[in-house]
């Protein structure tokens, strides 16, 4: 079977080399099942919105009719070969996010069962090992073999040239090719941690209900809250209280 990824090349900027598809295989795989595994945690935290058009069993069934039928198809037409095995792979995770989204409705305080916290762990080790272990490898391998940012020798800018080409004031430190490299994997670091930590944050208030106002927020015809006329009909209860307050002594005299 040829590579499933085109060979495209994307020539970047001030020398930094040519980034290649292909070449950027295991970088780009590792990257796609990561998302794809944030978007079913995503969906799992909303209620089923979907109803199932089929039972359970068949759309179990479908996984294996999709994989099967898509390497038949791929052996009897060699010429389409690559577009028939990524259409197929579209199609199962399409999928499984319809079998996700279309599950049955949960009741929130019935408890876990054993196999659910096992699959449960065994998912959020699968994420978390794509995102601190695989993806940041799979970069460094990437630029250091492909992009050859593990030069030392290779430099971003030095300090003994000018800001940008044209302010006439030099660069306070030099910037090689490895330090950009580490740069960039401390930022798949940073950005892969606050969102870990985000993701924790809504599975825990996946089931939290948010309180409604007892009274409904009129409108007027624009669209526009009537704050003014709430505000009057609050400080109205407070007048009369004290208007009677100040009539009471006079009566009794």
């Amino acid at each position: 079977m040829p590579n499933l990824l085109p060979d495209w090349t994307l020539t970047l900027p001030w020398d930094l080399g040519d980034w290649n598809l292909r070449e950027s295989g295991r970088l780009f795989w590792s990257l796609a099942l990561l998302i794809i595994g944030v978007i079913v945690v995503l969906t799992l935290m909303k209620p089923p919105k979907l109803q199932r058009p089929f039972k359970t069993s068949v759309g179990v069934a479908l996984f294996f009719v999709i994989i099967v039928g898509t390497l038949v198809l791929g052996t009897l037409i060699p010429d389409l070969q690559r577009t028939i095995i990524l259409l197929g792979m579209l199609a199962v995770v399409a999928h499984a996010l319809l079998m996700v989204a279309s599950r049955r409705p949960r009741d929130p305080d019935e408890p876990a069962t054993w196999a659910e916290c096992i699959a449960g762990a065994v998912g959020v080790f699968a994420l978390m090992t794509l995102a601190y272990a695989i993806v940041p490898h799979e970069w460094l391998t990437f630029a250091n073999a492909d992009l050859e940012w593990g030069d030392s020798s290779k430099f971003v800018f030095q300090s003994n040239q000018e800001i940008l080409g044209f302010v006439p004031i030099n660069y306070p430190f030099s910037l090689d090719f490895p330090a950009l490299r580490d740069i960039v994997v401390s930022l798949i670091y940073g950005v892969f941690l606050v969102g870990n930590v985000k993701l924790f944050s809504l599975w825990q208030a996946r089931n939290e209900v948010p309180a409604e106002s007892a009274e409904p927020e009129k409108t007027s015809r624009f669209g526009r809250p009537l704050r003014n006329l709430r505000r009057r009909r609050e400080a109205a209860p407070a007048s009369a209280t004290a208007a009677a307050a100040t009539s009471a002594p006079t009566e009794g005299a």
